[in-house]
């Protein structure tokens, strides 16, 4: 049997959550469309996930190179899988750096996505000031659309990661 592709698997679910006869009830359309979505993604999620972290395991060097520390991993499972990377900043790459790691990475485009993304955080981090919290972090989203967030910890003695020293300077 072929792989489905995703919009048949949600058309499934919708047909079985709409009801396929007449009479049909809502717990019997519930049920028929939570097996209609768990059976299409059984083979789909499983072959997007193992995609996403080879993809995350082809980046992970040039992460490292860019100035961050991985600190831990999430896989989301569900409709659309997603892979979360928690980043520290530990070094900030001077403007020939970046543009070197950069020009090694020309035509590679999710790699140099995300590179672009996280010097942009990197460089947002400083234009945004918060009273009584400092940058501490950042998570890489890698799912249908990549997003990197910024993340803020409180300053003061219970603060869970302490500013960069570059950002603790008046």
């Amino acid at each position: 049997m072929a792989q489905k592709k995703l919009p048949e698997i949600l058309e499934e679910a919708r047909a079985a959550l709409l009801g396929r006869k007449a009479g049909h009830r809502w717990s019997d359309s519930a049920s028929e469309a939570y097996s209609a979505t768990l059976e299409g993604l059984k083979d789909f999620s499983g072959d997007t996930l193992g995609k996403t972290a080879d993809s995350f395991n082809e980046t992970l060097p040039y992460i490292q190179r860019a100035g961050y520390r991985v600190l831990e991993i999430e896989v989301g499972l569900g409709l659309s899988p997603k892979l979360t990377a928690h980043l520290e900043l530990v070094d900030v790459l001077e403007a020939e750096e970046r543009q070197s790691l950069m020009a090694e990475v020309e035509g590679r485009k999710l790699i140099k996505t995300i590179l672009t993304a996280l010097f942009r955080a990197a460089d947002a981090r400083k234009r945004l000031e918060f009273r009584q919290f400092h940058f501490a972090m950042l998570e890489l989203e890698l799912s249908i659309l990549p997003t990197v967030t910024l993340k803020f910890r409180p300053n003061g003695p219970d603060a869970l990661a302490p500013p960069l020293a570059e950002d603790s300077t008046p």
